[in-house]
C-alpha cells in the first residue's frame, strides 16, 4: 500500500526534541523527513516503519531505516537509545498502553521519549461526532481510519505513568490553518483557558524514563 502521509519535516515535533542524546530511535518514522533534520545536526537516528514505500526514502536520509511488522514491540535493544520519537504512532497500536512500556524500555534510564497524539476531544470531533452523529474513515488526520485508540490528555498521562515515564513538558498544537489557529488562540485567552484542551488538535509531551512523576 502506498504511503499516504506527508513528506515534510514537522516543526511541531522538532520543537519537542531536547538537546541531549546522540543515539535516537524513531518508531513510525515514515519517510524520515523530520528525523533527517536531526541527522543533519550530527545525531544518529535509526527509524522503523511498517511501510516499505516510506522506508525506501528513509534509508536515504537516516543513519539506518528498516521495515518492521505492525505487531513488533521491540525494534531496538533494551536501554540502547538516548531518545525515542513516537510521532503520531501509539493511536494506531492495539493495547498501546502495554506497547508504550515496551518502547520506553528501549531508552536508557534518564533518556527521553517524545510523544505526539491527536486530541480526540477537540471542537472538530465535537462537531462531527456529537452534533453530526458520525465518525468518518479518512486517509489522514484525526479521523484517520487506521486509528484504534481514542486519545485524550488524561489517557496519555496514565499511559506514561504506567510505562515509567515522567512527563517533563507539554506541547500544544492548534489547527494548522494560520487564520483558524489565531482565532482559537484568541478565544482561548478570552475564556481564561477554561476550554483550552477543546481547542487543541494534538497533545505533545517530552518525557523521561526512570524518574518518579510528581503528583
Amino acid at each position: 500500500m502506498a504511503y499516504v502521509y506527508e513528506d515534510r519535516a514537522r516543526d511541531e515535533i522538532l520543537r519537542m526534541i531536547p538537546c541531549d542524546g546522540k543515539v535516537i530511535g524513531s518508531i513510525g518514522c515514515g519517510r524520515g523527513a523530520t528525523e533527517a533534520v536531526l541527522v543533519q545536526g550530527g545525531r544518529e537516528v535509526h527509524g522503523v516503519d511498517i511501510s516499505e514505500d516510506a522506508i525506501a526514502s528513509a534509508r536515504q536520509r537516516l543513519s539506518s531505516a528498516r521495515v518492521v511488522a505492525a505487531a513488533e514491540r521491540g525494534p531496538f535493544a533494551a536501554a540502547s537509545l538516548d531518545g525515542l520519537i513516537l510521532a503520531d504512532v501509539i493511536e494506531h497500536v492495539p493495547r498501546a498502553w502495554e506497547a508504550l512500556g515496551a518502547y520506553a524500555a528501549m531508552v536508557r534510564p534518564g533518556g527521553w521519549v517524545v510523544i505526539s497524539v491527536p486530541n480526540m476531544r477537540n471542537i472538530k470531533v465535537v462537531g462531527r461526532f456529537i452534533f453530526g452523529g458520525d465518525w468518518p474513515e479518512e486517509r489522514t488526520g484525526i479521523f484517520d481510519a487506521t486509528h484504534v485508540q481514542v486519545m485524550t490528555r488524561k489517557r496519555l498521562i496514565r499511559w506514561c505513568r504506567g510505562a515509567g515515564l515522567h512527563i517533563e513538558r507539554w506541547f500544544d498544537t492548534y489547527l494548522s490553518n494560520r487564520w483558524k489557529r489565531s482565532v482559537l488562540k484568541g478565544v482561548d485567552v478570552l475564556t481564561l483557558g477554561l476550554m483550552h484542551t477543546w481547542f487543541l488538535m494534538e497533545f505533545g509531551v517530552l518525557a523521561r524514563r526512570g524518574s518518579v512523576e510528581s503528583a
